[in-house]
């Protein structure tokens, strides 16, 4: 437990200062600033001073800047136990186990679609190119899109060929929503009340390697509901 509000205390207070390359070097956003190695502040972790050694095994020291200290990301995650690494597409600081099971957006296409009238749409964004969004205060480009109204459902349909046994996903809608995951001969594997501008919430799901999934929304009301799937990965480790 208390690895886990230290990590959530670094991830939420303190600029992750990386002990490793990340490649920002051809960022056009870096900003120079002057700031002081400070080899007096003494990390612990349950009452035990650590040392903070990086990637090649040298003592580091944490860094001062305008009143505030940051601490190597690296060092840290090694005393907690953590994992971590760079992403170098998106820039992004990996923390903790990640997802490494099948992308279900990269691999499998939507075979199908089905509205129950003619003013609900559906799709998929794929890239950052073609659409970024703030969902939850985390940029999202990676995502499945349904949208329907006036108390009518939408579903999107992906042949998974009997080859999975879990789906790991994030869901979030604008408006309040009813979710539903379905499997072979519509069996319902998942079902979830979405309230609107809820956080986005993870659930992992067995699939009992069903041939078909199904994702359907129904509105609750004659408003536009705009639902993602994110993060949708078949087989992912816990």
């Amino acid at each position: 437990m208390k690895k886990k509000k230290l990590v959530s205390a670094l991830a939420l207070t303190l600029a992750l200062l990386c002990a490793f390359t990340l490649g920002a070097g051809a960022s056009s956003k870096l900003q120079e600033i002057k700031a002081y190695l400070n080899a007096d502040i003494t990390v612990k972790l349950d009452g035990k001073p650590q040392s903070l050694i990086d990637a090649n095994g040298a003592r580091i020291y944490p860094i001062t800047y305008n009143g505030s200290t940051y601490l190597p990301v690296r060092a840290i995650s090694n005393i907690l136990g953590v994992g971590v690494g760079w992403d170098q597409s998106t820039q992004s600081v990996l923390l903790g186990k990640q997802p490494n099971g099948v992308d279900l957006i990269d691999t499998y296409d939507i075979y199908h679609t089905e509205k129950r009238n003619s003013e609900c749409v559906a799709g998929q964004v794929k890239t950052a190119d073609e659409k970024t969004e703030s969902i939850s205060g985390i940029t999202q480009s990676h995502w499945i899109y349904l949208n329907c109204a006036w108390g009518a459902g939408i579903t999107v349909s992906y042949n998974l060929q009997g080859k999975h046994d879990t789906l790991t996903f994030s869901y979030y809608s604008d408006r309040d929503v009813v979710l539903k995951v379905l499997g072979d001969d519509n069996s319902i594997l998942g079902e979830y009340a979405i309230t609107g501008g809820e956080v986005a919430k993870t659930v992992t799901l067995p699939l009992f390697r069903t041939k078909e999934l199904k994702f359907e929304v129904v509105a609750n009301n004659r408003e536009w509901p705009q639902v993602r799937i994110m993060d949708a990965y078949l087989d992912a480790e816990q």
